[in-house]
């Protein structure tokens, strides 16, 4: 280090070591007098650092304070040599280039201070900041060295904070399960895709002026709510639905626009080349549409992945495909041969469902020509899907094996078996004149039946609030010889309720597939052999993935199916139990490596009620 520079840092340090001895000791102070214990004491070190010659940091320490006013300059951090406190850099180097010490004020009282903090100060880690500040505390009569207090953060610590997400954020291609998953949720939604909807939507506003939708709701909302946000909910939701049959009729448009088009291209093509059919079919598109070649060219684009998914998954996957139906034609990232395939598996299923919970949904279909007789009529749940591509069967086929005249009824609710229980209900917890049952044992919030009253949200999707359309759930025909099963449609998360076992509350029957149920004044059984809901077709396994679980709701107890974290596409088990197999001379084909019931050598001969 040359001369000047050495006399500059020196200026430098005096300069500090003045201006901090005489105003920070004092704030400092003022920082002990509100609350910090005043028998600890405070030191700053005051560092430099620059890039030497071999372009490495160095760093030297200027200065350091002690609370207590105790002030000393440091010799300069170089070559890794440990730093020495309790000297000032004098103005002149010696012979050897190296820096002397001389002492700024009592030089013997600094020596010892020195000599003192030397024997005990432990080995220093190499500093990584120019001010710190550091702490000694007395424990006893201990006295510790400083301990560096840092703030930091530790990215392997969970949970962290999430991302502030961009104000103006950039749309990602959607992925095929982000789309199927679109496609489930639409279909299993509240909406209703009814072309009468959009017709009343052109006859909005009446010549009075006043909403046609509007004055339309007043016997709809009569008996519930006749207030302005009422009146206007029932709108709301009428033109929402109406907006939705609307978008479905444009895709259906536009995506029967491109086989139209092909059409032409190849009927010109019997008498000029592709190519010049193909611009003769765009310039005359463009002429009707108003459009310029490069507008039309960016819109077939994307409908001729509407067009794409029609021919592979069906009307019903392209008329009730999310919002990311736009996002995943337009940047076409899926389009592979594998998800064509996917779709194709898919298709009857998604028919099967749309079918069943919109029965109108194919008068859309009108406006193009085609035909709009529904596939599949009844309940959900009266076919079952097959292998994939496979139409699906009626439910009663599945069973003719066993006994060809099978049917099932589905309930709702489960029914009491008045032969065995006349008008009682066994079920009973708490009568339903006792205030009582209109608090959940479970929660402790009230019950009711009535969403604006209910507090209780244990099982919102089954009790209390607005049930959706149908749990996503099908019926499907197994391929390793448990004959049917069920099979989530969309994810059920973890605590989520797959439903409620519902069928005859009985009892006395034997050699039954039934649920056992008590409470403190009966004990029942829940049979559904021939009418129930979809909890019925539930399979056993040794590591399911659901587990049922009793609840109590408005005073009745009541058995309900809960995820225990279930993917779309998973089939839906749960452990039947070591009482359900006890001298049952039957096969466990749940196919677990830890399987308990493997032992069973006879095959299934019986008809299976749980499947």
């Amino acid at each position: 280090m040359s001369s000047s520079s050495q006399t500059a840092i020196s200026s430098l340090a005096r300069d500090i070591t003045s201006r901090l001895a005489e105003q920070l000791p004092g704030v400092l102070q003022k920082l002990l007098d509100k609350g910090i214990d005043a028998r600890d004491e405070f030191h700053i070190d005051f560092l430099l650092r620059r890039n030497g010659p071999d372009r490495a940091q160095e760093s030297e320490k200027l200065t350091s304070i002690d609370i207590s006013t105790n002030v000393h300059v440091a010799i300069p951090l170089t070559r890794l040599a440990p730093p020495r406190a309790g000297g000032i850099i004098n103005d002149r180097p010696s012979r050897d280039g190296s820096i002397p010490e001389t002492p700024l004020d009592h030089p013997q009282q600094d020596e010892e201070h020195h000599n003192e903090r030397e024997d005990h100060r432990p080995a220093k880690r190499r500093a990584t900041g120019a001010l710190t500040i550091g702490r000694k505390q007395r424990q006893d009569s201990e006295v510790t060295e400083p301990i560096s207090r840092r703030m930091g953060s530790d990215t392997r610590v969970f949970p962290q904070r999430k991302k502030r997400p961009p104000d103006n954020p950039s749309f990602q291609p959607s992925s095929l399960g982000k789309f199927i998953t679109g496609v489930w949720e639409n279909i299993y939604s509240s909406v209703r895709m009814n072309p009468a909807e959009v017709v009343d939507q052109w006859q909005a506003i009446e010549s009075s002026g006043q909403p046609k939708l509007l004055l339309d709701t007043d016997s709809e909302i009569a008996a519930r709510d006749d207030s302005a946000f009422g009146r206007m909910n029932v709108l709301t939701r009428k033109i929402s639905q109406t907006s939705r049959a609307c978008r479905s009729l444009e895709v259906i448009v536009q995506a029967h626009w491109v086989q139209i088009f092909d059409d032409r291209v190849a009927e010109l093509g019997a008498t000029m080349s592709r190519e010049k059919a193909k611009k003769s079919a765009m310039s005359q598109a463009c002429l009707d549409f108003g459009w310029t070649d490069k507008e039309l060219r960016n819109k077939m684009g994307i409908w001729r992945g509407y067009h794409d998914i029609k021919n592979c998954g069906g009307w019903a996957t392209l008329v009730f495909a999310g919002m990311g139906l736009y996002r995943f034609c337009k940047y076409r990232v899926s389009f592979t041969e594998d998800t064509f395939a996917t779709l194709r598996a898919l298709r009857h299923r998604f028919e099967v469902a749309a079918d069943t919970l919109h029965p109108r949904w194919r008068s859309l279909l009108a406006i193009i020509g085609l035909t709009t007789e529904r596939k599949y009529t009844g309940h959900p749940h009266d076919w079952v899907v097959c292998a994939p591509g496979d139409k699906a069967v009626p439910l009663p086929t599945t069973y003719h094996q066993w006994d060809e005249h099978f049917s099932y009824d589905h309930l709702e609710d489960s029914v009491v078996d008045e032969d065995a229980w006349g008008l009682f209900d066994p079920r009973t917890v708490v009568p339903s004149a006792d205030a009582r049952s209109r608090t959940c044992q479970a929660c402790g919030q009230s019950q009711s039946d009535d969403p604006r009253l209910n507090t209780c949200v244990c099982f919102s999707n089954l009790y209390g609030a607005t049930k959706p359309g149908s749990t996503p759930v099908q019926i499907f025909r197994t391929p390793d010889g448990k004959n049917n099963g069920l099979i989530a449609c969309c994810a059920l998360e973890r605590g989520a309720a797959v439903g409620e076992f519902v069928g005859q509350v009985t009892s006395g029957l034997q050699n039954k597939d039934v649920m056992f149920g008590q409470t403190e004044r009966a004990m029942y059984q829940i049979w559904q052999g021939r009418q129930g809901n979809h909890t019925r077709f539930v399979n056993h396994s040794c590591q399911p993935n659901s587990q049922f679980e009793r609840f109590v709701w408005l005073g009745i107890q009541r058995i309900v199916l809960v995820s225990k974290g279930i993917e779309a596409g998973e089939e839906i088990t749960v452990d039947y139990s070591d009482t359900y197999w006890k001298n049952l001379d039957k096969e466990c084909l749940c196919g677990s490596h830890k399987c308990r019931y493997r032992k069973r050598s006879t095959r299934l001969l019986t008809p299976p009620e749980s499947g």
